[in-house]
């Protein structure tokens, strides 16, 4: 990918960057202002990342922070709710998370980690998050075919998210209701006047290039349903909600490997955190990362391998899954609440599929179209074959499109 080099950094993005280098004690400051690296595989000019060279203590160091700040003030008030949201994942539920896991001495294999966040700012229309980028940590490339090892892994952190964010609601339920409140609102889909009506076009897109005329025409009837759909999955579910992740698809995971193995997950962009069913995770990461041979493969394994590490975090905080999530409740969840990510993925994957410079003709599109994307990416044949590929396992797994609108 090209690596796209800032000549001119915007007054108001150094001024941040003199902050980061500020909380780590960094004088003399010189900084390398970057998008769209090999590292950041992004298509927003708003994720920047940044090389902070300078003195500490009299030593010579070199940092480097992910930066997300918005130089236009109308996209600022637009994602004005995300970086809020972002906030109160690093200021309050991260520190909550990780009183637990010390608390309970969770052994290393099970618990979760976070990026460390170097800065979290929301001040009025200077919103900014900051974390320190590892480099013992790297993305899978979008393109590349995510294998059983790589999602697994993936699984494994997800149920230890939803096992900690369980484990904090039964235990300190008074501390846990200040969470709950601030993320049981969706950022997306919990204002359905809100929502861009143009997710219809997209979705519709989709379904142009289904292969399976009966599975065409079921996802076809619930099209004037399907922000409804997504407003009611993205919900809280009583009893059984937790803190998910929101947005958890390749671009925001990173990899720590041995060799060439992967041993360990860092998720990185807690923007559209959630409280909500945490299959909801679930179905969003297999579905937008995931192809159907893996799912074919793989699917029940990656679920058992998902529910035995729930169970195992859940028992070192001394809790029993039966009286936390029940697998018939858990099952029932994947009947029911599966729908999001095929929505998910019937709407973006047009995106996710495209290489850079497609992506973005797409993503501006977006915001203006009524009617289906007919625009064809270099990699329109990827796009077909991902999404034959999660209609074909949805419909296969006899998953329900719409019985969370009866419930």
């Amino acid at each position: 990918m090209r690596v796209r080099k800032i000549s001119r950094v915007h007054e108001d993005l150094v001024d941040i960057i003199r902050k980061v280098a500020a909380v780590t004690n960094i004088t003399n400051i010189e900084n390398f202002v970057e998008y769209g690296t090999d590292e950041i595989d992004s298509f927003l000019s708003w994720i920047h990342k940044v090389n902070i060279k300078g003195v500490r203590d009299g030593v010579l160091v070199n940092i480097k922070v992910m930066i997300k700040w918005h130089s236009n003030p109308i996209d600022r008030k637009c994602f004005r709710a995300s970086y809020h949201r972002e906030y109160v994942f690093y200021e309050i539920i991260v520190p909550n998370v990780i009183k637990l896991q010390r608390g309970f001495s969770i052994i290393e294999g099970l618990k979760i980690k976070f990026p460390n966040c170097a800065l979290a700012s929301i001040v009025h229309d200077k919103e900014t998050i900051a974390i320190y980028m590892s480099n013992d940590t790297r993305p899978l490339d979008r393109f590349q075919k995510i294998d059983f090892a790589h999602t697994s892994l993936v699984l494994k952190n997800l149920a230890k998210l939803h096992a900690l964010s369980f484990a904090l609601q039964k235990l300190y339920p008074d501390d846990f209701e200040m969470i709950r409140n601030l993320c049981a609102k969706d950022i997306q889909y919990a204002d359905l006047e809100s929502i861009p009506k143009c997710l219809i076009s997209y979705y519709k897109s989709s379904i142009n290039v289904i292969s399976k005329p009966v599975a065409k025409a079921k996802l076809e009837v619930i099209t004037p349903n399907i922000l409804a759909l997504l407003n009611k999955c993205s919900a809280p579910v009583p009893n059984y909600s937790t803190i998910c992740h929101g947005d958890c698809w390749n671009n925001n995971i990173l990899f720590k490997y041995q060799g060439k193995r992967p041993v360990d997950v860092l998720f990185v962009d807690y923007q559209l955190v959630r409280y909500a069913s945490p299959v909801t995770d679930i179905s969003y990461f297999l579905y937008m990362s995931a192809d159907q041979k893996l799912l074919s493969k793989h699917y029940y394994q990656l679920l058992d391998i998902y529910f035995g590490t729930l169970t195992a975090v859940l028992r070192q905080c001394n809790l029993n899954i039966d009286d936390i999530y029940p697998r018939n409740i858990f099952l029932r969840h994947l009947r029911d609440y599966s729908v999001l990510g095929l929505l998910e993925a019937l709407i973006s994957l047009k995106i996710t599929t495209a290489e850079t410079e497609d992506a973005l003709k797409i993503t501006d599109m977006k915001y203006h179209a009524e009617e289906p994307c007919q625009y064809e990416t270099q990699n329109q044949s990827m796009y077909v074959e991902r999404v034959n590929g999660v209609v074909t396992d949805f419909f296969e797994r006899n998953y329900s499109l719409d019985a969370i609108l009866k419930q």
